[in-house]
């Protein structure tokens, strides 16, 4: 019973610290709050900014093998991709899920009055797939559309706008090329634009034949996207598209290929390892500001105990023992730690979600980095409390009143 009286005692006095010296409580709480709060709004930061480069790279298509022709150091003329290709990938394969033809020219697309200059891709009805798309209205060309030829088109939101304004394209025609009439079916949704500025609602998606009739395909296919029937496939598919491509090339064992094959997972890969050792070095850096705030309590603490020596004397001359006295001080650096790191919590989530909202990125405030943060300035704040705690509990009541 005397020992839970004693705790509530030291508790009681402990909390009324900071009502005791408000000014200095107000500094040794805003040391400990600005790094708890720079720790929270670092890593915050860090974790936003690589969700929202791997976003920016997912857009551009995951779980995907892209196939493109090889230039330089070849002997000879690379082969271009054509329909062979299409079919031996089709039939010879096991781990691919789809395989999406793409031919790419750049060309003038005009309706009534109207010019613009957009990139027109021939493909197949799967491009939404394996590139992320939505279709924002109207609808798809379809399989019959592909074997009819037939002269209908998709169009990107900025296309779509730098066309027809406020016109509703569907059902609509332009033309591309100067030649090719073609029916507006359909309109993506808008997918904003790429790290490098690039807009990804710019372009003119048709049927592949209708593309390779009209437009022609001179080089053959721009590249050939390939989709595994799931991600931990990608290895598996690799060697199976190099295999047979190898094979329909007719390139001989030692001899370079002519194509190369690329995934966009490799590049979300190495984002995700730079965003991760960017986000541990800034923690790393406002850890720096942790034990600022703790040694700014350790200093306070000092303080407190040259100016309350008089105090611990009497309390140790009526009978306080040394762990009481330890237990006191030590009690009161905890109660400034958690209303330094409490503070700091409100700071650094606060600080966090503005920036996230200001510049675009994903919110990434982490419940368990919050929680860390909270109980690692708690912690070090205390641990710091200790070395002055400890110096008040080593004086002898004939040292401390002397010394007053």
């Amino acid at each position: 019973m005397a020992l839970r009286s004693g705790i509530l005692d030291t508790a009681r006095m402990a909390l009324q610290t900071p009502a005791r010296n408000p000014g200095r409580t107000a500094l040794t709480v805003l040391g400990l709050s600005i790094g708890v709060g720079a720790f929270i709004a670092m890593v915050s930061f860090g974790q936003s900014a690589q969700r929202s480069v791997v976003s920016q790279f997912e857009s551009l298509g995951s779980n995907l093998l892209r196939v493109e022709q090889a230039h330089g150091r070849l002997d000879s003329a690379p082969r271009p991709l054509d329909a062979s290709d299409l079919a031996a990938l089709r039939s010879e394969t096991t781990a691919i899920a789809r395989v999406v033809p793409l031919a790419m020219n750049s060309l003038i697309a005009v309706h009534g009055a109207r010019r613009h200059r957009t990139l027109v891709r021939g493909t197949s009805p799967d491009f939404v797939h394996t590139a992320n798309f939505r279709v924002a209205h109207g609808s798809l060309f379809d399989d019959s559309d592909m074997q009819l030829r037939n002269k209908v088109c998709v169009l990107g939101q900025s296309t779509a706008l730098a066309l027809f304004d406020d016109e509703a394209p569907l059902g609509r025609s332009l033309t591309l090329d100067r030649k090719l009439p073609c029916r507006v079916v359909g309109v993506l949704a808008t997918r904003g634009t790429s790290m490098v500025g690039s807009d990804l609602d710019e372009g003119v998606w048709l049927p592949l034949s209708t593309f390779e009739v009209h437009l022609g395909t001179p080089r053959g296919l721009s590249q050939i996207e390939l989709q595994p029937h799931d991600r931990s496939l990608l290895g598996v598919a690799r060697n199976e598209v190099r295999q047979v491509l190898r094979r329909t090339h007719a390139i001989a064992e030692r001899d370079p290929e002519d194509f190369n094959i690329k995934s966009p997972d490799e590049v979300t890969r190495v984002a995700e390892r730079i965003g991760g050792i960017l986000t541990g070095l800034l923690a790393g850096i406002a850890a720096v500001s942790l034990l600022v705030g703790g040694i700014g309590i350790m200093n306070i603490q000092l303080v407190a105990v040259s100016e309350r020596t008089h105090e611990i004397g009497i309390r140790t001359a009526i009978g306080a023992s040394p762990g009481q006295v330890l237990g006191q001080f030590v009690a009161e650096a905890m109660v400034l730690a958690v209303l330094g790191s409490g503070a700091g919590v409100v700071l650094g989530v606060a600080s966090a979600t503005a920036v996230a909202r200001q510049l675009g990125w994903p919110e990434a405030v982490n419940p368990t980095v919050v929680l860390g943060s909270f109980g690692f300035g708690v912690a070090v704040g205390t641990i710091f409390g200790y070395i002055p705690a400890r110096r008040a509990a080593a004086l002898t009541p004939i040292d401390a009143l002397r010394r007053e």
